[in-house]
């Protein structure tokens, strides 16, 4: 009798052990958050030529290629959007022109989380100062929107938005002019 207890303790504490071994995967659907970071970012610097350039340059290559898998099996093409997310582009679009002559003129840099950050005033006035300030902190409230409601509209855990964040970084500067200032990875700033 007393063997079987022990056996069943012994069977009990091994199920617990292998239990408590188990860690829940949450789901990061990279590539469409990939894919749609592309789409944003573009959309968004839609009126600058170069992006524009390359748009075609991409869709040019889509157009030319040949496979004899069928389409249906192909990678599904990935559009997200929401009411929220077309709100968001659209000011972020209403907002570029006005940041451009700020980002030639070496007065703001894209981050490598994401938003934009002032690195130089000079030679603007008070009024000129406080305009560019509340330009940065629009648009940084409109990115954390933006990937706030890609999240959601993906079904992404909260706790990832840094992931779609980071995403997000690496196409606006992937998208910044020659000349533009980035943040690298260790904080430093170079011109691209």
């Amino acid at each position: 009798m007393k063997i079987r207890s022990m056996k069943a303790a012994f069977s009990a504490g091994l199920i617990l052990a292998l239990l408590a071994c188990i860690t829940v995967n949450i789901y990061f659907p990279e590539s469409a958050v990939r894919k749609t970071a592309e789409d944003i970012v573009n959309e968004v610097r839609a009126s600058d030529k170069t992006i524009k350039d390359e748009v075609k340059k991409d869709e040019g290559k889509k157009s030319a290629s040949f496979s004899l898998v069928p389409r249906l099996y192909a990678q599904q093409e990935t559009e997200v959007t929401t009411p929220g997310i077309r709100a968001i582009k659209e000011s972020l679009k209403g907002r570029f022109d006005k940041l451009v002559p700020h980002f030639d003129a070496v007065r703001l840099g894209e981050t490598k989380d994401g938003n934009l950050q002032v690195l130089n005033e000079d030679g603007l006035s008070l009024q000129e100062k406080s305009v560019l300030r509340k330009l940065v902190k629009d648009e940084n409230q409109d990115r954390k929107d933006l990937y706030a409601e890609v999240a959601k509209a993906l079904n992404i855990d909260p706790s990832l938005i840094e992931r779609v964040q980071q995403i997000f970084a690496e196409q606006w500067i992937g998208k910044a002019h020659a000349g533009w200032m980035i943040q690298k990875a260790d904080g430093s700033w170079v011109k691209k």
